[in-house]
């Protein structure tokens, strides 16, 4: 009977202080964990890198607290996350904007740039000039399916990413020629 005057507060005690450690937050959890995965669909890791890592590093961080079951900062960790996400997502579809416009100029670069270039290439073929002038025919064959082909993607970033190439590909062959003399 004595041993119960013992165990009896022990275990009241022990009660006591289960009901008051701090429960995980899964409503805000799981919230914060679709806004940050909804940041990569919305391709914020390329579009808005810098808010990207803000919520990458903010997922980390409620990982981690996760992870270690200290329940008593998830609530604000999960808060941040969902915060730095939906401003990612949001930079990301700016970023997406300023893409389509970036591409848009590169279509309208390249389409001007390419037979201009292809008559100094000619004009370098006739004066015999000092340059390598296989490989740029090479690169200048190449350049109108690489240039529709990247027009057609329908991802931008990609397209995006193909045309730039492409364009520093032109440009580098135009520097070339102009170095030698070759001009319009």
């Amino acid at each position: 009977m004595s041993y119960l005057k013992v165990l009896l507060p022990a275990v009241a005690l022990s009660l006591v202080f289960a009901s008051c450690a701090a429960k995980l937050p899964q409503a805000e959890v799981d919230a914060a964990n679709a806004a940050f995965a909804e940041t990569k669909t919305a391709q914020a890791e390329v579009l808005a890198a810098d808010s990207f890592k803000a919520a990458s590093d903010a997922n980390d961080a409620l990982q981690a607290n996760l992870n270690a079951k200290d329940y008593g900062k998830t609530k604000a960790l999960a808060k941040t996350l969902a915060d730095a996400s939906a401003k990612a997502k949001a930079d990301a579809v700016t970023g997406l904007e300023a893409a389509k416009a970036d591409s848009a100029q590169l279509v309208t670069d390249i389409g001007a740039e390419l037979p201009s270039l292809q008559k100094l290439y000619a004009k370098a073929v006739s004066k015999k000039a000092k340059v390598d002038l296989k490989a740029m025919k090479a690169g200048l064959a190449a350049a109108p399916k690489s240039y529709a082909d990247a027009k057609a993607l329908t991802d931008i970033v990609a397209s995006k990413t193909q045309l730039a190439s492409l364009k520093a590909s032109l440009d580098g062959y135009k520097t070339a020629l102009e170095a030698v003399g070759i001009k319009e």
